[in-house]
C-alpha cells in the first residue's frame, strides 16, 4: 500500500517464443495499480530477463515498501530445464515503480520468496526467504542484515547457508509435505503475521496446496508465537482447479485495511485472485505454539 494507492507486482507469462533456440513461455514481472485494493490498472511489464542468471525466467516477485524505497525480490530461473543450481533469488529497487534499479542475484545457493520486514528489526534490515526450495525439505529462514549491502554480500549468505537450521522458522510439520513463503510479514498489534504456502504430501503424487498464516514474536520473528492448525484456503473454486495447472493456489501478497486481511494468490497458474477475512476471527483460529 502507498499514498497513491495499492501496488502489485505479478508474474506474466510471454506468448510462445524461442529464448537461447528453446521454445518457451517466458516469465516476466508486471505491475499494476489500484485505488479500491480489488480492481488494478495501467497493467505494464516491470521486469524482464536481461542477464543470464535469469535467462530463462524472472517469477513470483515479493514486494515490500522500506522508507521511501520499495524492495522487489524475485526468482531468477538461469537453466532449462529448470535445476536447483539455475534457481536462486535477485533482487531490485524502486522508488516511484516509473523506473527501477536491479540490483543483481542475490543468494549463491538455491532459494525462492525472499521478502522483507517493513521496518529494521532491533536496528536490523530482516528479510525471510525459502532455502533449499527445489531441494526438498525446504526451510524458512530469516537473515538479520547491517545494511541493504550485504544482500548483495555472497560471502554472507554462504555463511548465512552454512549455519541454516539456527536460522529456521519451524513450520514444516513433516519432511514429507513442503513449505514456501507466501506474502510479506504484515505488522499488527500482537504480532506479525505471516501469510505462507503449505503443500501437503508435496512427495507424492497426491500433492494438496493450501494457504495457511503464523503470528511471529515483534522483536524475535524466529519465535512463532501461534499459527492455523487448518488451511485458510484450498482449491476448490472452478477456476482454482482448471487452467495451466490445476489444483494449485499459492500465495504471494497480502494487505489489511481496517480488520480486512486481504490475501492475493495465484490460481492454476492463470488467475491472480483475492481473498478476504475478518482479521479478528482469523486470530481467534490461531493455535499456540
Amino acid at each position: 500500500m502507498g499514498p497513491d494507492g495499492c501496488h502489485m507486482v505479478y508474474r506474466a507469462q510471454s506468448r510462445l517464443q524461442k529464448t537461447r533456440d528453446i521454445p518457451l513461455e517466458i516469465s516476466t514481472i508486471g505491475y499494476a495499480l489500484s485505488s479500491d485494493r480489488v480492481t488494478f490498472r495501467n497493467r505494464r511489464q516491470l521486469i524482464a530477463p536481461q542477464h543470464p542468471w535469469e535467462r530463462f525466467g524472472c517469477e513470483d516477485p515479493r514486494v515490500t515498501k522500506i522508507g521511501n524505497s520499495y524492495y522487489i525480490f524475485y526468482t531468477a530461473i538461469a537453466t532449462w530445464p529448470p535445476s536447483p543450481a539455475g534457481i536462486k533469488v535477485a533482487g531490485a529497487v524502486t522508488n516511484d515503480f516509473s523506473g527501477i534499479t536491479r540490483r543483481g542475484r542475490i543468494t549463491p545457493f538455491n532459494a525462492k520468496a525472499m521478502t522483507a520486514f517493513p521496518q529494521k528489526i532491533r536496528g536490523k534490515l530482516a528479510v525471510l526467504l525459502t532455502a533449499n526450495s527445489d531441494l526438498p525439505p525446504s526451510t524458512i529462514g530469516i537473515a538479520f542484515l547491517e545494511s541493504e549491502e550485504q544482500l548483495w554480500d555472497e560471502s554472507f549468505w554462504k555463511h548465512w547457508y552454512a549455519t541454516l537450521p539456527s536460522h529456521a522458522l519451524r513450520l514444516l510439520r513433516t519432511d514429507h509435505d513442503h513449505i514456501e513463503i507466501g506474502a510479506p510479514p504484515l505488522y499488527t498489534p500482537k504480532g506479525w503475521l505471516l501469510v505462507y504456502s503449505y503443500i501437503k504430501s508435496y512427495q507424492t503424487s497426491h500433492k494438496f496446496f493450501t494457504i495457511e498464516a503464523a503470528l511471529l514474536d515483534m522483536d524475535n520473528p524466529q519465535k512463532i508465537l501461534a499459527r492455523t492448525e487448518d488451511p485458510l484456503l484450498y482449491p476448490e473454486e472452478s477456476y482454482e482447479l482448471q487452467g495451466k495447472i490445476p489444483n494449485v493456489i499459492f500465495p504471494s501478497g497480502a494487505v489489511i485495511h481496517n480488520d480486512t486481511l486481504g490475501v492475493y494468490y495465484g490460481a492454476a497458474d492463470t488467475s491472480v485472485c483475492l481473498a478476504t477475512c475478518s482479521l479478528k476471527e482469523l486470530f481467534t483460529h490461531l493455535c499456540a505454539v
